[in-house]
């Protein structure tokens, strides 16, 4: 892989085919216009309706409004706060009627729908708000889950790396660290982590409306250059099974290894049921 696919009109099995079971990362062009009033979400729209929504950034809350103030003025020298999240599930379930179906007809089946997991686990929706200086840390998804990242308004540059470059990204290690990265890729610090200038970073530009589907497992992360909107859907079914429950188990035995045991037996039983679902026709929404 040395370039991130552009793709418009993608059909479904193609998808699976090509992309989710290859563990391939897709750009989707268009995937967001199953929502229809796809091009709404500008800082106007979440000023007007959700402008006094609060959420707490390590020692601070902030409204949406000052947020959205604060990443308009955001610079390199001085950038806004970042990530404050708003999470939409809890904060903003009203935005969650304008995208419907959520799924887009693509990021389907979803088990982490399913209702033993809902708000369990990594099955969170947040708004991330960002601007120019802003950078995500480079990162895999935990619980191994396939992210697809939409971007509502503005653009960012996204970086993911080859799946064989794991070691170059010089995880943490134990539980949750072992999905992190300590590298700043706004500056990456060659001297400590020299192995990190042998990493092949795949670089895309994510406009309004598109998605990018990021696989279980791959390395990535994010740079804005200008006010930028966006959310993540997290998605786990039979293609990544087997890694969510691996990681279900991996995270609680760090801490507690006689529950980690008790959580494997459980996410089992779940990932038993939701094969069922799948064969006959249960729609995880």
């Amino acid at each position: 892989m040395t370039t991130i696919d552009r793709r418009s009109n993608l059909s479904y099995k193609e998808f699976i085919e090509k992309y989710q079971k290859t563990g391939t990362p897709v750009i989707l062009e268009n995937a967001t216009e199953a929502w229809g009033e796809n091009k709404i979400f500008t800082p106007e729209f979440f000023k007007k309706n959700f402008g006094d929504r609060t959420t707490n950034f390590a020692t601070e809350k902030y409204t949406i409004s000052q947020i959205l103030d604060l990443t308009e003025k955001s610079t390199l020298e001085n950038p806004a706060p970042y990530p404050v999240k708003f999470n939409i599930l809890q904060q903003l379930p009203e935005l969650l009627d304008y995208f419907k179906p959520l799924h887009m007809n693509l990021c389907t089946p979803n088990w982490l729908k399913a209702k033993v997991l809902k708000n369990k686990l990594s099955n969170a929706m947040d708004l991330h708000i960002g601007g120019i200086g802003n950078a995500y840390e480079v990162h895999k998804d935990t619980y191994h889950v396939h992210a697809w990242l939409i971007q509502l308004y503005g653009e960012k540059e996204v970086i993911v790396f080859p799946k064989d470059q794991e070691e170059l990204m010089y995880p943490g290690k134990g539980g949750l660290l072992a999905s992190r990265s300590p590298i700043n890729i706004m500056n990456p610090d060659y001297e400590k982590y020299p192995r990190f200038r042998e990493a092949t970073p795949i670089k895309a530009t994510l406009k309004a409306g598109e998605v990018l589907y990021i696989p279980s497992g791959i390395w990535h992360t994010t740079k804005a250059y200008g006010q930028n909107i966006s959310t993540i859907i997290d998605q786990m079914n039979s293609s990544n099974f087997k890694a969510w429950r691996n990681d279900v188990y991996s995270y609680k035995a760090y801490h507690d290894k006689k529950r980690a045991v008790v959580d494997y037996i459980a996410a089992s039983f779940i990932g038993a049921a939701c094969k069922i679902g799948d064969k006959i026709g249960v729609k995880f929404e």
